[in-house]
């Protein structure tokens, strides 16, 4: 089976997909993480995210977000395919990788619907080539008219930069890695997940005093700046209360 060009409209809304077995759950949701998380955590427990490329024709998957409080949208996506390694047999990469991002307001002639990543040519659906595509990003990156830049996932500071960028937009890689992506390693993932942490203690332990931590920290390490003024604190009142107990046997 094969999903050649599909839209699913979630409408901003927490969304259900029902599919039997075999039906492609678990590939849809390998796919909607792919471009959120880094290189190490594409795969799912026996499924390599490379083994779904075969060939050097790209997969395009695209993600458009809703903006919280602003008519804007953000639109985020990978291109992916199977390395040519003909044309590049130093690199240690099965894929070739290149995620984009477009922010607009309303409809845009490059948005999640009209960007011409696959057209119709003599009646038949035809993906745009991989060289194709990084020209279409290269010009869209230029033009004034548009708000989109694109990276080389393969190339470390690059793919820094993506993950700076989804950042502003509050799109975090670390929650995708440590919470979205461990839940979704296996079928009936949550069951498992929740074994060591049965009791209430143990969910807050294990799970939101962590994540409470991570948000906190986003900037700076604020948990390690108030352990530092509580010491400071500390070591103050001891040095004020050795000085008042000398002052009090002097007058004494």
């Amino acid at each position: 089976m094969r999903i050649d060009d599909e839209t699913f409209h979630l409408n901003g809304e927490s969304t259900l997909l029902s599919l039997r077995n075999g039906g492609g759950k678990t590939v849809l949701v390998q796919m909607m993480l792919a471009p959120f998380v880094t290189k190490r955590y594409r795969n799912l427990k026996d499924r390599p995210f490379a083994s779904y490329f075969t060939s050097t024709i790209p997969t395009y998957i695209l993600v458009e977000w809703e903006l919280d409080g602003a008519a804007n949208k953000v639109l985020t996506g990978m291109m992916v395919r199977k390395r040519s390694y003909a044309s590049d047999d130093d690199s240690k990469d099965d894929l070739e990788i290149v995620n984009f991002i477009n922010e607009y307001s309303g409809q845009n002639t490059n948005d999640i619907h009209n960007i011409s990543l696959v057209e119709m040519v003599e009646g038949r659906k035809k993906v745009k080539s991989f060289g194709n595509a990084k020209a279409l990003f290269e010009s869209l990156k230029k033009s004034p008219d548009f708000n989109f830049n694109y990276y080389d996932m393969t190339q470390y500071n690059q793919s820094k930069n993506y993950f700076a960028k989804l950042k502003e937009y509050q799109i975090n890689n670390k929650e995708w890695e440590s919470i979205i992506h461990k839940i979704n390693l296996k079928e009936s993932g949550l069951s498992e997940l929740f074994v060591e942490s049965k009791s209430a203690e143990g969910l807050i332990e294990k799970w939101f005093l962590k994540t409470v931590e991570d948000k906190l920290n986003v900037d700076e390490d604020k948990i390690k700046n108030f352990q530092e003024i509580v010491f400071r604190y500390a070591k103050q009142y001891r040095e004020n209360k050795v000085k008042i107990d000398k002052k009090a046997s002097i007058e004494e």
